[in-house]
């Protein structure tokens, strides 16, 4: 799966509002405590992975630690979600 970006959420700032998964719920999903995780899908990566500090497999740190690739096809809507979210913490970095 091509990517250009990776997606991570500051966990500080995040006010849990759930806009992220709203737009975009192939990279981001709940982790039930109020406070949303980024997400490597199984649609799009052969390993799933939601980046929420759990140990095991499929799971990968929390916050700038754990920055998940976007797929390109996805990228319109990580732009959307850093747009929309009321928290102003999704953040993208460009894949070196």
């Amino acid at each position: 799966m091509s990517h250009k970006a990776l997606i991570w959420i500051d966990q500080n700032e995040c006010m849990g509002a759930g806009t992220c998964e709203q737009i975009a719920p192939k990279m981001f999903r709940s982790m039930g405590d109020g406070l949303w995780a980024v997400i490597e899908s199984p649609e799009y990566f052969e390993q799933p992975v939601i980046f929420d500090g759990g140990n095991g497999p499929g799971h990968g740190p929390l916050g700038s630690q754990g920055m998940a690739r976007v797929p390109t096809e996805l990228m319109d809507l990580a732009l959307e979600v850093i747009d929309e979210c009321p928290g102003e913490c999704v953040y993208v970095e460009t894949a070196v």
